[in-house]
């Protein structure tokens, strides 16, 4: 058996509904695709990278971080920057790594329980200069967006990710260990946009939005993934 995951660009302002043409769909991980080596017919290694998908760049970009000044610089236009980029300045220490997060976000929806994890592109290599955060939750009760948040290793030295280059990894696993999974693209709704604004109580009251995953979604339709 295979189950869908649905998958969305994340809308989250009004008028970022042309992001559809620009984001890529998920990828099933195939690094290894044109190797004839003999490991490739090893089924502990096709189960491994059937649940993986990459999730790619779909901007170059280039961010410059100041400790000194408390500055930051991109290599596109403020507007660019209100919409995709988040300096998350309360969220770390004063000697501790920078973190940001490049909001280029994702929706992952299944009509039954099913995790998504996240990881850093360890086959491909982490884009210079970044120590992804990886992250797990059940995308059958709560609906939130994924994205690209990382510590920056050394704050003297630019952030540059390319157009097409893999950010990171998701996994996907559901009751049945050995469950396939497939991506269908579905349309961003008024229904997904009021069910991810339920998991935003994370914003004000920490650690709450969690519990109410554990404890599951009652408001949630039954069919998702049309």
């Amino acid at each position: 058996m295979t189950v869908k995951i649905g998958w969305t660009p994340y809308k989250r302002l009004p008028d970022m509904e042309s992001m559809d043409l620009i984001y890529f769909e998920p990828e099933r991980l195939n690094y290894y695709k044109d190797s004839t080596s003999y490991f490739m017919k090893c089924p502990a290694v096709s189960n491994f990278h059937k649940k993986f998908f990459v999730i790619k760049s779909p901007f170059d970009l280039e961010l410059n971080y100041d400790r000194k000044q408390g500055d930051v610089k991109i290599s596109e236009d403020q507007k660019f920057y209100d919409r995709f980029v988040s300096w998350r300045r309360t969220e770390y220490g004063e000697h501790e790594r920078p973190l940001f997060s490049f909001l280029f976000q994702y929706m992952f929806v299944a009509d039954e329980p099913v995790w998504i994890e996240t990881y850093p592109a360890f086959l491909h290599g982490q884009p210079e200069n970044t120590q992804y955060i990886p992250g797990s939750f059940d995308i059958y009760n709560w609906f939130r967006p994924i994205d690209f948040s990382f510590q920056i290793i050394d704050d003297t030295k630019p952030v540059k990710i390319k157009r097409g280059q893999p950010l990171f990894y998701m996994k996907f696993t559901s009751k049945k260990l050995n469950e396939n999974f497939s991506m269908k693209r579905i349309e961003w709704t008024e229904e997904l946009s009021k069910q991810s604004r339920r998991t935003s109580v994370q914003e004000w009251i920490r650690g709450l939005s969690w519990k109410l995953m554990l404890k599951g979604n009652p408001f949630r339709p039954k069919k998702m993934v049309k």
